[in-house]
């Protein structure tokens, strides 16, 4: 595989941006299980976005399966088109990959994540369709397996901010023998500064404008809503496996922190793709807090030789991305 030859020469990887801010960007459907639903509502859209990274020079793009496990698509009342989502999924990957004529020059990374599907008008997991720890492990080896028969090259693992939760992901991803890269998210906790799995309720920069007399209940990714130092979820995912860490889906004066963290603790290879957006729940609309000359100003100054594969996360566009690698490439 051509990311695996670029790994081996030191040469910097480049992931694409932010897949499902760019599906809603271009009017594709969202749902409580985030981007899932375009890639059956939306195909053409989620091609588009592919496309439009590809061209800008991405190495790698992301088929829109953040989401799609079971217990995600259970929300929708579509949890027994597991297979259907996931498969469509990389098979729009690779047909924005034929379009562009760069088969056999661009990778598919299969996406899985913690994410569990969200309340109507609320940014807390639905508890109805949180399953128990053994159903969870087993949809995500349902998900891990079905990339791996429907083609994708690799495995990315994105938003891991716990342990428990993200060490069932990671053993379900490893058992498919595919390159597995870890994705964590976090954040400097107002409370004590230290750098944790990222949290709503201890993030100092809000990723979320939102009223708080009109939520019920305070936002939160996952139901426990603990706070756990990024020290400790890095060794007890570490010690399972992977092939690639990073930190991804956090701002990017956290990932300072977390970045020292991880080296302190990874001497592999290390990826690293930011967010950039805010969401306005009033207006329902996407803050875009860096320009393109901003946000690749900002990935140079943090990467270095450990740092192989630069991407992004919510917010990062085609246009962040091809600024980014035109700096990198001269």
């Amino acid at each position: 595989m051509l990311f695996k030859e670029k790994l081996k020469s030191k040469n910097k990887i480049f992931l694409d941006g932010g897949n499902g801010s760019e599906i809603a960007k271009l009017g594709g459907d969202m749902s409580p299980a985030f981007s899932a639903l375009a890639t059956l509502t939306s195909p053409d859209i989620v091609i588009k976005v592919h496309e439009n990274f590809i061209n800008a020079g991405c190495d790698i793009i992301t088929a829109n399966t953040f989401a799609t496990n079971r217990h995600n698509l259970e929300s929708l009342n579509k949890g027994d088109q597991v297979h259907k989502f996931i498969s469509d999924s990389v098979k729009l990957s690779r047909k924005a990959i034929s379009n562009t004529g760069k088969e056999n020059k661009i990778a598919v990374a299969g996406s899985l994540s913690n994410f569990f599907p969200l309340k109507e008008n609320e940014f807390v997991p639905n508890p109805e369709f949180v399953p128990t720890f053994k159903k969870e492990e087993e949809n995500y080896k349902e998900a891990a397996k079905i990339l791996k028969e429907s083609g994708a090259d690799l495995l990315v693992l994105e938003m891991l901010l716990d342990v428990d939760h993200s060490k069932i992901l990671l053993s379900a991803a490893l058992e498919t023998g595919l390159p597995v890269w870890v994705g964590l998210s976090c954040c400097d906790s107002k409370f004590d500064n230290s750098v944790i799995g990222r949290n709503f309720r201890a993030e100092k920069e809000k990723s979320l404008i939102y009223d708080e007399n009109k939520y019920k209940d305070q936002p939160k990714y996952l139901p426990e809503d603990k706070i756990i130092l990024l020290d400790d979820i890095i060794k007890s995912l570490t010690n399972l496996g992977g092939d690639v860490y990073g930190i991804m889906h956090t701002w990017f004066q956290d990932s300072i922190g977390g970045l020292k963290i991880l080296k302190n603790n990874w001497k592999g290879p290390i990826m690293f793709y930011p967010e950039i957006h805010k969401f306005d729940t009033n207006t329902h609309k996407a803050i875009i807090t860096m320009t393109e000359e901003e946000f690749s100003n900002s990935i140079l100054e943090l990467i270095d030789d450990q740092i192989q594969i630069v991407g992004g996360c919510c917010g990062v566009n085609d246009k962040h991305l091809k600024r980014l690698i035109q700096s990198i490439s001269e």
